[in-house]
């Protein structure tokens, strides 16, 4: 905190005395109320996620992928070694097998159709007490609190999988299960929207599935698909790669997973793994990539283009390689939307659609594409015509909109739900033309260096 230095502050008129106090009184509440959120920061809080409807815990979420903790874990005896040999390469020191729980994933569709594959995860522990924290976990917290300054990346993809992510699985899975859509019963569902829906779910069928004159011919191209920040568990790029075991007719399908955070990412070729011992999938990676605007950004997108993807068969060297991306609760930190939009117009192919999937969150999604439209309307690259088309959907899956419409119509304060922060949406990005880093990237970083600004 800045301010005048006492020779200069201007001195108090009658009632002086008063003033001073109250000033210090307030300096005192704000010193204390630092302390509070430090101390909850590193010890946890039983009542904190209670008291703020925002937390994204006080709401068990939309559970579009039924997901399930496997308890008789003895079946899966043949990965534990396995997922050790990943750990043993973060920080030097193999986890405990006790700190993971297996995790199920399944989606069904109506007509009987299911496909389901198994992650390891965090296990989610119940709130400590001042009596049983431990030296360890005050450890972790406090790694926790500066994983920005050592990883350039919060930790939030370590806490927990979040619901977005389950949501955007679970809409690719009733795609690939051609599952139904018939604007799900609600009355209310614009013409406009169905129709925006219908064709998404067209396009990606496109995409992950062979035509079938010439499923068989071995040029079939592959389709890649990069997941952007995928926290501890990509679901949806994990969910999308088990299909290919289960479905006849699917291209060829190389997932790429990414996280900024090396913990992710190493966790994630835990998850890999299990596709590939127990679903017999293996074209599945992860690596590290943070989201950055500058020339390394783009430098670390060209490596993981490189080393990861399938070629494509006509290509030149300046284009993405990847069909679709996909990405959950990925604009949240508005810090990073330059970064997070460079990346995917790097990577992504022109043609290739990018699925963003999150709850509006205060103005974070509307200035996301705020940026987005600033740079398509720039008018030095009028003649090249806008980067991306843009779409936004609310109603992409009918177990979301039933639900948010009877939580709607109920006292959401007892559920503590709020369609602002937890209601899932979303955005659909096109690429129409190819990127320019010293045109789009410059203005996009202008963009958000003035919205940052007027914090």
């Amino acid at each position: 905190m800045t301010g005048a230095s006492c020779s200069e502050q201007p001195l108090p008129e009658k009632g002086g005395d008063n003033v001073d106090c109250l000033d210090a009184a307030k300096k005192k509440e704000r010193v204390k109320a630092r302390w509070t959120l430090l101390r909850e920061a590193l010890i946890g809080s039983q009542s904190s996620a209670l008291k703020n409807k925002h937390s994204m815990n006080s709401f068990a979420g939309f559970q579009v992928l039924d997901r399930t903790v496997i308890q008789d874990v003895a079946e899966y005896s043949d990965l534990v070694e396995k997922c050790k040999n990943v750990d043993e390469g973060q920080d030097g020191e193999a986890s405990s097998f006790e700190s993971w729980d297996f995790v199920q994933n399944s989606y069904t569709c109506k007509r009987g159709g299911k496909i389901h594959f198994v992650t390891r995860e965090v296990k989610l522990q119940p709130q400590q007490s001042q009596q049983q924290f431990t030296s360890q976990s005050m450890k972790s917290r406090v790694e926790a609190l500066l994983s920005h300054r050592f990883h350039g990346v919060d930790n939030t993809g370590n806490v927990r999988v979040w619901d977005a992510e389950a949501t955007l699985a679970g809409f690719m899975l009733s795609v690939l299960l051609s599952e139904e859509f018939d604007g799900f019963g609600c009355t209310d569902l614009e013409t406009e929207e169905l129709t925006k829906v219908m064709d998404l779910r067209s396009r990606i069928k496109t995409a992950l599935f062979a035509d079938e004159n010439t499923c068989a011919d071995d040029s079939q191209e592959t389709c890649n698909i990069l997941e952007l920040g995928a926290g501890q568990a990509g679901l949806a790029g994990l969910a999308v790669a088990s299909a290919t075991n289960y479905l006849d007719n699917i291209k060829s399908i190389q997932v790429v997973l990414t996280d900024g955070h090396p913990k992710c990412v190493e966790n994630n070729r835990s998850c890999a793994k299990l596709l590939v011992v127990r679903e017999r999938v293996v074209d599945v990676d992860s690596q590290l990539l943070l989201w950055d605007v500058s020339v390394k950004g783009a430098e670390e997108c060209q490596r993981i283009i490189r080393d990861c993807c399938k070629p494509l068969l006509e290509q030149s060297s300046d284009e993405g390689s990847f069909h679709m991306c996909l990405a959950s609760d990925c604009v949240h930190f508005q810090e990073f939307h330059d970064g997070l939009f460079a990346t995917i117009a790097r990577t992504l192919k022109v043609g290739g659609i990018a699925l963003l999937c999150q709850p509006k969150r205060g103005s974070s999604l509307a200035n996301f594409m705020t940026m987005i439209d600033a740079v398509n309307k720039n008018e030095s690259n009028t003649s090249n015509g806008p980067l991306f088309h843009l779409d936004i959907m609310q109603d992409f899956h009918p177990k979301v909109s039933r639900l948010h419409r009877f939580l709607e119509s109920t006292n959401s304060a007892s559920t503590c739900y709020d369609p602002n922060w937890h209601r899932p949406i979303l955005l659909v990005m096109t690429k129409m033309r190819s990127f320019d880093e010293h045109v789009d990237g410059e203005l996009a970083r202008k963009v958000v260096s003035v919205y940052d600004a007027a914090k």
